[in-house]
């Protein structure tokens, strides 16, 4: 499905960027949160400590609440950060090398069960890169790190298909500040935004911030359409285009299909 106005022919777009999470590639765990409860569990048994699962999983989710208000205040919250607050969250004191593998049980996951990429969404960049466009990544960062988050795309063989990277933690602010996109267009080449589109499925972050500055902004809800909040005013917020499916991209974009 295609919805929206269709980008104007003039200026002629140079580049199209892209979030990561539920855009590029899935957030969805598969899986991966009761594995990180049991890393969890299973070494801090090596500690001596018997904790209780339900004990562990509401520490963790103390976790994941301290980096939500840290990410709407725009504010960089990383995974030590998180160990030790659900560490503090159970009340415990653990030795430095148990500390360091809850985190990398974190910032080093699997590979083997590794999140997937979005459905179409290795052609479209390849038709958009064979179309002579730059490609960026502008991504708002959870607990795993940018590293982690380049391991992912390097395993599924995207790595290479991006000619600059805007990660959260590097650049030290999240979506929708002006410096995280202006970073990934002056990475680009010094795109100027109105030859720029954005592709992303938060409306708060990805369309509010990449229509800011004048770049186009295409919402993709092939993974959750976001509701936005009524309450933030989000909800009012709307792509340029809205596409369900990355194979609808060019089309959104004015571009010839391939």
């Amino acid at each position: 499905m295609n919805s929206g106005r269709v980008r104007p022919p003039a200026p002629p777009l140079r580049a199209v960027t892209f979030d990561y999470w539920n855009t590029l590639i899935r957030a969805d765990d598969g899986g991966y949160v009761d594995r990180r409860l049991t890393a969890w569990l299973g070494l801090l048994a090596g500690e001596g400590i018997d904790a209780e699962d339900h004990a562990v999983r509401s520490a963790l989710a103390h976790a994941g609440r301290q980096f939500d208000r840290n990410w709407k205040a725009n504010q960089i919250y990383v995974a030590r950060e998180a160990v030790a607050d659900a560490l503090d969250h159970l009340g415990l004191t653990v030795s430095a090398e148990t500390q360091d593998a809850l985190l990398r049980s974190i910032t080093h996951p699997d590979p083997v069960h590794a999140p997937k990429p979005t459905p179409n969404v290795i052609a479209t960049i390849e038709a958009l890169r064979a179309a002579g466009l730059r490609i960026g990544i502008i991504c708002d960062v959870g607990l795993a790190p940018s590293s982690t988050l380049r391991r992912h795309l390097s395993g599924h063989g995207m790595l290479d298909l991006f000619d600059h990277w805007s990660f959260s933690d590097e650049v030290g602010c999240f979506k929708p500040d002006p410096a995280i996109f202006h970073h990934a267009l002056d990475g680009l080449g010094g795109v100027d935004p109105a030859e720029a589109a954005h592709v992303g499925d938060l409306r708060r972050t990805d369309i509010a911030g990449a229509q800011s500055l004048g770049m186009f902004a295409v919402r993709y809800t092939g993974i959750e359409d976001d509701p936005g909040s009524a309450e933030a005013g989000s909800d009012q917020v709307e792509g340029d285009a809205v596409i369900d499916d990355h194979a609808g991209l060019a089309a959104a974009l004015g571009l010839a299909q391939p």
